[in-house]
């Protein structure tokens, strides 16, 4: 189990947001997860997570499942979520991403959150694309190295000195 660094601002992952959710990323055998406890101020339901705040989870999980396996910055182009069961607020669950392969231009990759029971509640593969005119040194500055093993800052580095 590795410890990933996060984007310091982002509400999903960022370590100082006491609105946000503060996930704490890891990654181990080509998948990153995140164990996730989602509060009722996130339902879209009835004691229910909202499938939007579980799709940016798990969009969160995608980028970083991507950039372990190719050291691509991609983003966002084309999803497909599928909501399986009902993830409930207050509960366990484990959210997951796997890179699954680059056509050309496309990257393609899949994410899903699982219950204690080790059953899919959520499922999204999606295609990511790496954006032209990225500033990669900007935007790894903006990540938060706290508790990070020093193999993955010198991952994250891409071979600066």
């Amino acid at each position: 189990m590795t410890r990933l660094p996060v984007y310091r601002k982002s509400f999903f992952t960022g370590q100082d947001r006491p609105d946000g959710l503060q996930l704490e990323l890891h990654y181990a055998s080509g998948v990153v997860y995140s164990d996730i406890i989602v509060g009722r101020a996130f339902e879209g339901y009835e004691n229910v997570v909202h499938g939007g705040m579980l799709f940016g989870i798990l969009d969160v999980i995608m980028w970083y499942a991507i950039l372990m396996a190719t050291k691509k910055i991609c983003m966002t182009r084309k999803t497909e979520t599928e909501f399986l069961k009902p993830v409930v607020c207050g509960a366990s669950y484990r959210a997951q991403g796997r890179f699954l392969r680059i056509e050309g231009r496309d990257v393609w990759v899949s994410s899903w959150v699982e219950d204690a029971d080790k059953e899919r509640c959520v499922e999204v593969t999606a295609l990511f694309r790496e954006p032209k005119g990225i500033d990669r040194e900007r935007l790894l500055g903006k990540l938060d190295f706290t508790g990070v093993s020093p193999e993955i800052r010198d991952f994250f580095s891409f071979g600066r000195p």
